[in-house]
């Protein structure tokens, strides 16, 4: 495109960056008209919806379906609830002689009638948010836009007389009246040593690799024991008997996390905070009162994570502390004391540990060694003193720290200075209305935890929230 000034009559041209949820949840507010042009620009962008986290799995892979939604259904979106309950027969079907049997885990749910409750395979999440893009999409074309959909990644991007210059890796540089971005969140962070002989720096790619080390019969060791640890289980259910299973992981407070329990009828925790907080302290006192008392209640974490999460949707953070900065300092607790994940795998990884066939191991792992035949992980305890695991094979699940990456065209922003990096966060801050300091270009991903003045209570990790945010800007 030629780099010239255009009148300010000119029909408008959109681009979303972006192949995921937050893609979504911008195109879903789009406003274009007939005439305008809207271009879609991902590295699966002719799948939007799926991005990375729902992607389409291969026929031949036993662990295709394995990997499970970290919430139950109506937590992360209502309309994929419902469309679980209305497509029920044919996932019954796709679902039928799989490994893990997800069938007889779900079959307690589905004859209480809480389909709403399952922690349904992520694919089937990216079926349906395809789905729903195609309606979308359909409703733009029929309203005049122009759409060009673009499998590509875009890296840099700058201002010029004509719009924005967004460069790409395989289109060259597209110039366009207006831009939202939604990337993914940042890299796993590396651990030295996590790619070897005897181990990889992620479970998502590297799974053939993995399932040589697995039907080998080695212990499958885990840096980190977060949602892709329990993504690594259910790899290694889909691939040998229950009973051969030998899974390890580390963890700095070496707990397993709650499991998110379903229940109807379905209620909420409503918790109740004092205004008026000085510091972050003060209110995350507060805070550990209110989850005590709903644990003594006998709230399940499901239940307590989700009325929290509506609560700070209408309460932010600011309602409660004084100081900006104080309340940039609550979320990393507060994420850390409402973590859970997916009830199917968490309570099967109880019974393995009961069992003796996981172990966990509290610290942080320093460092991985590879052998001739097997490796060792090197931890770090909690007074300081480095710790040796023998061990067959090693999956970095670590998930993102200090040193972790964004994508090459969020990293470009945060060089420029149009977005910054929350130094108490330790996420991105974006302006109001998600604004970058370029007013024509907007950016929300997970890693989102300032917006404006205010920060995010709790991390932007499902539609619903990523939905609230998009509608209220």
């Amino acid at each position: 495109m030629n780099d010239t000034v255009r009148s300010e009559t000119h029909a408008k041209t959109h681009l979303i960056v972006g192949d995921g949820t937050t893609a979504v949840a911008f195109l879903e507010k789009c406003t274009l008209g007939t005439g305008d042009k809207l271009i879609i620009l991902g590295k699966n962008a002719s799948e939007l919806g799926r991005g990375a986290a729902y992607a389409k799995g291969n026929d031949g892979d036993t662990w295709r379906y394995a990997y499970l939604l970290n919430s139950p259904a109506d937590d992360i979106d209502r309309e994929f609830a419902q469309w679980l309950t209305d497509n029920w027969q044919r996932i019954r079907s796709t679902m039928e002689g799989r490994t893990p049997n997800w069938l007889a885990a779900a079959q307690p749910l589905v004859d209480a009638g809480n389909i709403f409750g399952l922690n349904a395979p992520r694919e089937f999440y990216g079926d349906f948010m395809c789905e729903h893009t195609e309606t979308v999409l359909a409703g733009l074309r029929g309203k005049g836009v122009q759409i060009d959909i673009l499998n590509d990644e875009a890296t840099a991007l700058d201002t010029t007389d004509a719009g924005i210059r967004v460069r790409t890796v395989a289109n060259g540089d597209l110039i366009v009246d207006s831009v939202d971005i939604a990337p993914g969140g940042p890299s796993t962070l590396r651990i030295p040593g996590d790619e070897g002989a005897f181990g990889v720096p992620n479970v998502f790619g590297y799974e053939a690799q993995i399932a040589e080390h697995i039907l080998a019969g080695r212990e499958i060791f885990c840096i980190g024991g977060n949602a892709a640890m329990l993504d690594v289980l259910r790899l290694c259910q889909s691939l040998i008997p229950d009973a051969e299973i030998k899974m390890a992981f580390c963890a700095p407070d070496g707990e397993v996390p709650a499991p998110l329990i379903p229940r109807l009828p379905r209620k909420l925790t409503e918790p109740t905070f004092s205004k008026g907080h000085e510091t972050a302290e003060s209110f995350l006192n507060e805070v550990r009162r209110e989850i005590d008392l709903a644990l003594e209640r006998g709230d399940e974490m499901r239940e307590i994570r989700a009325g929290f999460r509506g609560h700070f949707l209408e309460n932010p953070l600011s309602s409660y502390i004084t100081d900006a900065d104080e309340a940039r300092s609550v979320p990393a607790t507060l994420r850390f004391w409402l973590r859970g994940g997916t009830r199917d795998t968490i309570l099967d990884l109880h019974d393995f540990i009961k069992g003796g066939q996981a172990r966990i191991v509290t610290g942080l792992v320093k460092q991985v060694e590879h052998g001739t035949d097997s490796a060792t992980v090197r931890v770090i305890d909690a007074l300081g003193n480095v710790t040796s695991e023998e061990t067959g094979f090693v999956i970095n699940t670590a998930g993102a720290g200090p040193n972790s990456k964004y994508d090459p065209l969020t990293e470009d922003m945060l060089d420029k200075g149009l977005i910054e990096a929350c130094p108490i966060s330790k996420g991105i801050k974006v302006g109001d209305g998600l604004r970058s300091s370029l007013p024509a270009v907007r950016h929300l991903s997970p890693a989102t935890t300032v917006i404006g003045e205010e920060t995010m209570a709790m991390p932007l990790y499902d539609v619903h929230m990523l939905r609230h945010f998009v509608a209220k800007a």
